[in-house]
């Protein structure tokens, strides 16, 4: 039960005094700065997680960026281990070189098939100039009893010296021998 009587009436100053006080101790009762603290530290969480997201988003662009080019890499890479295996597995020669010495090996390949009679030199031809290639061409006149060691120097020619080609070919039997007209021809690069 309470203190007072039922007498005692409060004046308005005491009782607007009394309010003040309860609405003041309700105010120390209830913590509300743990709460402002708590949204403080909410919204700064928030801002912090969209810059973390933006750059995480970021770097995942830059990964996937360099991820493709270094498949790109990787695969050129390839390619040029294939070529330079390539180019150090072949043995041929370069089709359009120019070979300085092919009369010497024509004339070395007559011997190991063994032709009787010594090739010689062709006619002079000037080369034909057709934009960064020339044509030369090699007229032999081959007599021999055996067609086919000059038929087998025509193919081993071919073989051996990369580019060559017959262009022009007459067979004729003598007496004797056989003569073969053959015109050897070949595209060289013009360095």
């Amino acid at each position: 039960m309470s203190t007072l009587t039922n007498n005692t009436r409060l004046s308005p100053d005491d009782r607007y005094e009394l309010a003040s006080r309860a609405v003041m101790h309700e105010r120390q009762s209830r913590p509300v700065h743990l709460v402002v603290f708590g949204a403080v530290v909410f919204v700064a969480s928030l801002i912090f997680l969209a810059i973390a997201w933006q750059h995480n988003s970021n770097a995942n662009k830059k990964l996937v960026s360099n991820s493709v080019a270094q498949i790109n890499v990787d695969r050129m890479i390839g390619q040029i281990n294939t070529l330079q295996a390539a180019q150090s597995e072949s043995t041929s020669d370069d089709e359009f070189a120019p070979i300085p010495d092919i009369l010497t090996r024509l004339t070395r390949i007559g011997e190991q098939v063994g032709l009787e009679s010594e090739l010689g030199l062709p006619k002079n031809t000037a080369p034909r100039t057709e934009g960064s290639t020339r044509l030369l061409t090699y007229p032999y006149t081959v007599r021999d009893p055996s067609l086919e060691r000059i038929l087998q120097w025509i193919q081993r020619s071919q073989d051996q010296i990369p580019g060559l080609q017959i262009r022009e070919m007459t067979i004729n039997l003598n007496a004797k021998s056989w003569l073969v007209k053959v015109t050897l021809s070949r595209y060289e690069r013009i360095e």
